[in-house]
């Protein structure tokens, strides 16, 4: 009795049929290959662009200079990363879809440990109500090396590589010659990405819920009661309230699709591929509209003030660049203030607007400065 043959229906299906080509970006032959790759690269391009702009706007008006813009801007620089790896239209076995593979893994997880990040913060902000001075390089120092670390891992087994619609780790390594072997690529998806995903949504989901009990209990209509409590959640807890709960409403359709190609990985989906091509390059985008239509951010967006500011911030740059001069700008630059604060003013005990000298008080009475002072946190409570 001779040998059944080996099964060769799991070699190729049809998503792989999609873009795991040489001569073109996706097999055209195919409506749902057509379908996903114009999907994915509209919410790609929208991404990005909504990161720029988000970005450029926290330079320009120095809302960098707060813990809560510094989160911001973080999510939204590791947020243009997954975009821009999913315009990679290389879906092969080549080194530039091992390297996009790589920086797509490394996007993924620095995007989510900021989330969890921002939902530490908030729960510490909402339970503690004390803002924590050196918490910060504890976030970043986790957060990038983390990332990192984790992202390399794949590196060992070569499998980066072609992985359905884009470039991240195989379902299977490319050395196995059996048809059917996805244990060593599905390992290091469960290792690198799955468990670590799911503690962390989980985790959020939790510090979450905390938060909005608390704030809708001691916070939200308090506001003819006490100001004073109403106002220090206006500056503190609302810029970064809604971050937690957009990224677990994402997490929804792209979760639906991998939780399906793990369950039956031979037979994807493609209305669950549709929605996870459209949703997970549009996350960046998600964060910038949050940050854009935040009550501050929106009075900043006036465009009259908007074009003052880029002339500004223009000229200041021009000035201190032409033939090595540094002199001062006649008026006040939103990227180089003057005088710059110095540390003294931002620390606990710092004297009041009233107390500073003349030169210091300049900061926060010019026009373009009087945006440094609003979005600096020149007051509250460090431990």
């Amino acid at each position: 009795m001779h040998p059944a043959p080996p099964n060769t229906s799991c070699n190729r299906t049809w998503l792989e049929g999609c873009f795991n080509l040489s001569n073109e970006d996706y097999n055209h032959n195919d409506s749902r290959c057509a379908a996903i790759f114009w999907s994915r690269t509209s919410s790609s391009v929208l991404s990005l662009v909504g990161c720029l702009f988000a970005a450029c706007i926290i330079i320009l008006y120095q809302k960098y200079r707060t813990l809560t813009g510094r989160l911001i801007l973080s999510l939204i620089v590791s947020s243009i990363i997954v975009p821009s790896c999913c315009l990679n239209r290389d879906i092969t076995s080549s080194t530039g879809c091992k390297i996009t593979g790589f920086f797509f893994q490394y996007g993924i997880l620095s995007q989510r440990l900021i989330i969890l990040s921002i939902s530490t913060y908030l729960y510490l902000l909402v339970i503690t109500e004390r803002r924590y001075r050196y918490l910060e390089y504890v976030f970043h120092a986790c957060i990038w090396t983390v990332a990192m670390a984790v992202s390399l891992v794949p590196f060992h087994d070569r499998l980066y590589g072609p992985a359905g619609d884009w470039c991240w780790i195989m379902d299977r390594n490319s050395s196995d010659n059996d048809n059917c072997s996805r244990k060593k690529g599905d390992a290091y998806r469960f290792g690198c990405y799955y468990i670590p995903m799911i503690f962390i949504l989980l985790i959020e989901i939790i510090l979450y819920t905390f938060i909005v009990r608390k704030v809708r209990k001691e916070f939200v209509g308090v506001e003819a009661v006490n100001e004073e409590r109403f106002e220090w959640y206006k500056k503190y807890i609302r810029p970064l309230y809604y971050y937690p709960l957009m990224n677990i409403i994402l997490a929804i359709p792209t979760t639906a699709n991998r939780v399906q190609n793990l369950v039956n990985p031979y037979k994807p989906n493609f209305i669950l591929y549709l929605f996870h091509s459209i949703v997970f390059p549009i996350w960046g985008l998600c964060y910038s509209l949050l940050f854009l239509l935040d009550e501050d951010t929106r009075r900043l967006l006036r465009p009259l003030r908007l074009c003052r500011y880029a002339y500004r911030a223009a000229s200041s740059i021009n000035l201190r660049s032409r033939d090595g001069n540094v002199d001062e700008p006649p008026f006040p630059s939103p990227i180089f203030p003057s005088p710059v604060p110095s540390l003294s003013d931002f620390a606990v005990g710092a004297p009041l607007l009233g107390e500073h000298s003349s030169a210091q008080r300049s900061i926060y009475t010019t026009p373009v400065a009087s945006t440094v002072a609003m979005t600096s946190e020149v007051e509250g409570n460090y431990v």
